[in-house]
């Protein structure tokens, strides 16, 4: 079993990039690998837009991530930095690294045997 983490960057403008990132975390959990999935930079905006506004392109994917324990978190200095935070804070996504620090901690990831995955 392999560990992957997902680095979302996506803007509002490219639910494509998203779309494709939540269903490569979805189909490597159905094989039983572990995939973690982090909301960065201009991502962190499309938190609030999904949790509010299901007739966007990804909201099944992120539904289905967000239920089966997939979302990591979100990068709290972009999501504050954005002004999409508050919007988080009202989910049980966590802020990673508060509004001060990036988020997550790359670092760790690696550590931990995550393969990391940017998109967007």
């Amino acid at each position: 079993m392999s560990k992957y983490a997902f680095l979302i960057n996506s803007s509002l403008d490219d639910p494509a990039s998203l779309t494709n990132a939540l269903e490569y975390a979805r189909k490597l959990d159905d094989a039983d690998h572990e995939a973690v999935v982090f909301f960065d930079g201009r991502a962190t905006q499309w938190i609030p837009e999904l949790e509010s506004n299901a007739d966007r392109i990804p909201y099944d994917a992120y539904t289905e991530v967000r239920e089966r324990g997939l979302v990591g978190g979100a990068c709290g200095f972009c999501a504050s930095f954005l002004e999409a935070d508050r919007a988080i804070e009202k989910t049980e996504i966590t802020l990673d690294g508060g509004s001060a620090e990036h988020g997550p901690d790359v670092g760790q990831l690696a550590d931990q045997g995550y393969q990391l995955l940017t998109v967007g």
